[in-house]
């Protein structure tokens, strides 16, 4: 499988240069909302083709700008990516405005920009510029690996530091691991994951961040003040950095057990109307369910467990909260709106989200044929103490074996 990864580096820019890039950046917006005000064709639809959008702003762009050609072409086709999931959505029923640019990055490809381990050039509106990386042991070990290839990068303007990134796109091949075993992961509010194996991700720490910025943001918006508005840019920026650190260390930590549990497999609900599937809610947990970033916490798994060769698959969600995971029955009075499970048939008692994550690994189990993931077989549902296959047939791990000592770990509480 290919193993894609962005890293985040900080850049020493010099200071007779910075005016060069911010002005890039500048333009490269411009270029971009140049092509989608541009961008229908004769009967009023918007033009999805880049050869055809090429012919039609290509020599425009060149004009209003100073941005080389290549960097033109980069807008264009940012510009076409971003009307197609517009039309996409469109198609959808659902109601979305034209893209429009006004984040402080542009993006590069090889011809812009030539990466190395320690510094890199990129094109501007004015020669190129070399830069130096600021760099952490994070950024080192990726861009120290020469099995890494290094392919693009975005350049972005924190706003709120004032530093410039470039987001460096490397990638390199890894095999897909051996195997059969599926560890079951469960996403919700009060803890952010919940896995087949016992471990509990606690929402606690998160909750109160977004709690805290939802209400700096109310007064904020409240003064609406031209300062105000400066600070909300800046917070937006700060709360996105907050929740993606924590949803990172989440999810690097679920990759991490599913390693030591020797699994190939992630199991995961399919997010499709997550948002209406959670409408029993109270209020304030819908507005928080809607801030929260279970998609990107889902990507962040599937990005950190290919660099393992283990696959993330998505399952049906349907009555994966209501069903026993040790006699199958379902009902909708299986679980208390406090989140507890007790089983209406046979009694088992147990917090629901670690019964609905047993239930979604099992659920990958007992895909039919043609819906099951390639080489799964009849695979085993990774537990704290032992397997479950999709029989229900129950193996104790061998305690004796040095490579299971990870079974005697007591459930875990992790802050998010």
């Amino acid at each position: 499988m290919e193993v894609t990864r962005t890293i985040p580096v900080k850049l020493s820019v010099p200071n007779d240069r910075q005016d060069d890039l911010h002005q890039t950046i500048d333009q490269f917006n411009h270029a971009c909302n140049y092509t989608v005000h541009n961008g229908r064709n004769d009967d009023g639809y918007l033009i999805l083709n880049k050869s055809t959008i090429h012919d039609r702003v290509y020599h425009d762009l060149r004009n209003e700008t100073d941005l080389p050609a290549n960097l033109c072409v980069r807008a264009y086709s940012k510009a076409v990516e971003a009307m197609k999931s517009t039309v996409s959505d469109w198609k959808k029923g659902n109601s979305r405005p034209l893209p429009y640019f006004n984040e402080p990055s542009a993006v590069y490809d090889k011809r812009t920009l030539t990466i190395k381990d320690r510094s890199a050039t990129l094109s501007t509106i004015n020669s190129r510029v070399a830069v130096e990386y600021v760099l952490g042991d994070y950024q080192k070990s990726y861009l120290g690996d020469d099995d890494y290839e290094k392919r693009m990068g975005t350049l972005h303007y924190r706003e709120d530091e004032d530093a410039f990134y470039l987001h460096i796109v490397i990638k390199k091949e890894v095999e897909e691991r051996d195997g059969d075993t599926v560890l079951g992961v469960d996403l919700n509010l009060k803890n952010v994951a919940v896995t087949s194996v016992g471990s509990f991700y606690d929402g606690g720490e998160l909750l109160w961040g977004q709690n805290h910025y939802f209400r700096v943001r109310r007064s904020l918006q409240h003064k609406g003040t031209r300062s105000a508005k400066q600070v909300l840019r800046r917070l937006s920026g700060r709360e996105n950095r907050f929740v993606l650190t924590r949803l990172h260390t989440i999810s690097r930590r679920i990759v991490e057990e599913a390693d030591a549990y020797d699994c190939s497999y992630i199991a995961v609900e399919r997010l499709t109307h997550i948002r209406e599937r959670m409408d029993n809610r109270n209020d304030q947990l819908k507005r928080q369910m809607h801030n929260w970033a279970f998609r990107e916490l889902q990507e962040m798994l599937a990005y950190k467990a290919s660099e393992y060769g283990i696959r993330v698959e998505q399952i049906p969600p349907a009555f994966t909260s209501q069903t026993c995971s040790k006699c199958g029955h379902q009902s909708s009075t299986n679980r208390d709106s406090d989140g507890w499970f007790e089983c209406n048939e046979c009694g088992y008692s147990v917090d629901g989200d670690y019964n609905a994550a047993k239930n979604i690994g099992k659920k990958l189990l007992t895909l039919p044929s043609g819906k099951r993931p390639d080489g799964l077989g009849d695979g085993h549902l990774a537990l704290k103490s032992g397997t479950l296959n999709g029989n229900g047939d129950y193996t104790a791990y061998d305690r004796t074996s040095s490579d299971q000592k990870s079974t005697d770990r007591p459930t875990t509480s992790v802050v998010g």
